[in-house]
């Protein structure tokens, strides 16, 4: 029983994984798509931008994008992009959504300087291409401008396994930071 018991807290530890789609394709290009223009306002001197797709409970005040609005909007901005992909359907998905909604709000402040994107890997499954080290959920991974992933910006003390995961006690805010120093700050 004793054994049991440290094998599924082992199981709980570890991120969700994905149902194998049948044929799932994980070698094709993200396509292209339009951009909307961000809105603008004065929020002290600060363009306002707002969300293009909604929140789904990821914290409505973070501009959100889809994947391939957000590629896009990242290369004419030249802002890095932080790439949320989870599923409805996830335990540790929903956990980790509550570090988006803190009233700290920290990573809504930093959100500001980032494209952000989130995506349901079961409603777009073109985010499977950002899978460097499996298909697990959730995980954050960071890109350059251009859109490509930035292998270097991950969990630090995930440095085997799951390096894009992080639970709700996990520093993300730290490498947030780390991405805008390595970026720049593009407000």
């Amino acid at each position: 029983m004793a054994a049991a018991l440290a094998l599924a807290l082992v199981a709980s530890a570890l991120a969700c994984n994905p149902p194998q789609l049948a044929g799932e394709d994980t070698k094709a290009a993200p396509a292209s798509a339009g951009d909307a223009a961000p809105a603008q306002g004065a929020d002290r001197d600060r363009p306002v931008r707002t969300a293009t797709i909604p929140a789904d409970g990821w914290n409505d005040d973070i501009a959100w994008r889809g994947l391939e609005e957000g590629l896009r909007e990242a290369g004419e901005t030249q802002r890095p992009v932080m790439l949320v992909v989870h599923t409805s359907w996830c335990p540790k998905c929903r956990a980790l959504k509550g570090v988006f909604n803190l009233d700290e709000g920290e990573i809504e402040r930093l959100s500001q300087d980032f494209i952000m994107v989130h995506a349901d890997q079961d409603v777009s499954p073109q985010v499977t291409l950002y899978a460097p080290d499996g298909n697990y959920i959730p995980r954050i991974m960071f890109l350059d401008p251009n859109g490509k992933l930035d292998e270097d910006l991950k969990n630090p003390i995930r440095a085997a396994k799951f390096r894009y995961f992080y639970t709700p006690q996990e520093d993300l805010v730290g490498t947030m930071r780390e991405a805008l120093d390595r970026y720049g700050n593009k407000t």
